[in-house]
């Protein structure tokens, strides 16, 4: 018989989780938010005990709900590279994708096995913080007792599942981009000639497994511990914005789907591996299915930032619903847009560094003079941000044909007058905000192991 769904939702400063029944009807949900670490000119992880805390927390509030539920089922934020103990202990906090410490390797890792291969097997090209490679390099050149120490490296569905089950796995959406997945065949195998090449032992890495696939049977302990039933069974899971964009049917070839979070991503669907050095690919977690992944490491995260440099004399309350919104609607609604437009100082996007150089990166702005408000350094923040993912369509438009409708989600997407930026500064797209939720993308993957369970 079909039960109830738990999501667990671990994002990148937020977590929720949710009770789902067999329909996906919505019984509940509840979240937390937590720091990140930022930290050295560009590190940037976090303590994975954070995420625990977050969801003991989190159970605690929704305990009524949980004797119903029969599975568990994770949407991670990925990579989130963790060395773990034998017994699934982290051993040092999570490198996140804006990290930006171990641009060395990937300039050395690339050299060794080249950047051809790289985009021939793996679609993808190492770089810092976005790729596991890199990162678990570094650990072994700058913490090698950690190194040793490391039982198997994974992300945070690993780390999860671990805990939840005793068993070491991770799915291809999750691994995809590490440089040591053949996401390009996605077939659940690991790349032995850039392991051997990298000198890592298949052995510290985690079985690979479908995100819909039952990673194992919930221990005794933790089910006492959450207060769910001893019989849960617990998938594996996946990548939290492949979770949402599949929550908003984000499944046919050529569909565009625009996450406006912490970061700014924009993805395409695609039926076949096509590889950039400007972008990465993820697989899918249906089968057969493939998605190109830009990310602009910075885009909530700048609003924050404009924030706390600029406008310090208003709440962030303020600043979200009242401000940006003001500032957006003056210059669209303008009787001279253009004229306006030709006032905004240039910006480079990269207050956390870009994903995609081997280079550490720096924001800025140009064309400053005496007659630039806050206002327009604002407007500019955000074209150059749009500008930043057009490239990108434009650059995937020329292997695959794309949509002209761009799905989008997130709280930027909902601030007042946005959308209609973006469709300016993008192109020839229509933007339609969409509920999405990588909560229920994760209680879908639940769903369709029921299906398959039950059939």
């Amino acid at each position: 018989m079909k039960r109830d769904i738990l999501a667990i939702d671990v994002g990148t400063t937020a977590f929720k989780i949710g009770v789902f029944g067999p329909d996906l009807e919505k019984k509940c949900e509840t979240s937390r938010e937590y720091e990140i670490n930022l930290y050295d000119r560009g590190k940037a992880d976090i303590e994975p005990e954070k995420w625990w805390h977050a969801l003991k927390d989190c159970c605690v509030e929704i305990k009524e709900h949980l004797s119903t539920v029969g599975v568990v089922s994770f949407s991670v934020t990925t990579p989130g590279l963790l060395p773990m103990g034998e017994d699934g202990t982290a051993l040092g906090p999570a490198i996140l994708m804006l990290d930006g410490r171990s641009h060395k390797q990937a300039r050395e890792i690339r050299q060794l096995v080249g950047e051809e291969k790289f985009l021939k097997e793996t679609c993808n090209l190492p770089v810092s913080g976005g790729s596991s490679l890199c990162s678990i390099l570094w650990i072994r050149e700058n913490q090698p007792d950690i190194w040793k120490r490391a039982a198997k490296f994974g992300h945070c569905n690993t780390y999860m599942v671990k805990r939840f089950t005793g068993e070491w796995v991770i799915d291809p959406s999750t691994t995809s981009i590490t440089g040591l997945y053949n996401t390009t065949r996605h077939d659940l195998t690991w790349n032995k000639n850039v392991l051997a090449m990298a000198k890592i032992p298949e052995d510290k890495l985690p079985l690979l497994k479908q995100s819909y696939h039952k990673a194992g049977n919930i221990l005794p302990k933790i089910a006492a511990e959450m207060g769910l039933p001893k019989d849960c069974d617990v998938l594996c899971g996946g990548n939290d914005a492949v979770l949402a964009a599949l929550s908003g049917g984000f499944t046919a070839p050529g569909d565009i789907n625009f996450i406006c979070g912490t970061c700014e991503i924009t993805n395409v669907c695609v039926d076949k591996p096509v590889s950039s050095g400007n972008f990465n690919v993820r697989c899918h977690v249906i089968p057969d299915r493939w998605v190109t992944f830009f990310v602009l490491n910075t885009g909530g995260l700048a609003l924050e930032w404009f924030h706390s440099v600029f406008c310090r004399d208003m709440t962030i309350d303020q600043f979200y619903n009242d401000y940006i919104p003001t500032v957006l609607g003056s210059f669209l609604h303008s009787h001279d847009p253009e004229g306006l437009e030709a006032e905004l100082p240039d910006y480079v996007p990269f207050l956390q560094g870009c994903r995609y150089s081997l280079e550490q990166k720096a924001a800025s702005f140009s064309g400053l003079t005496l007659e630039t408000t806050r206002e327009k350094i604002l407007l500019g923040l955000i074209k150059g941000n749009a500008i930043y993912h057009r490239e990108h369509l434009k650059e995937v438009a020329s292997l695959v044909k794309i949509s002209k409708v761009v799905m989008t989600t997130g709280g930027g997407a909902k601030i007042k007058g946005f959308l209609e930026a973006k469709k300016r500064w993008t192109g020839d797209f229509e933007f339609r905000y969409q509920d999405q939720s990588s909560l229920l993308g994760a209680a879908l993957l639940g769903q369709f192991y029921q299906t398959q369970k039950y059939a």
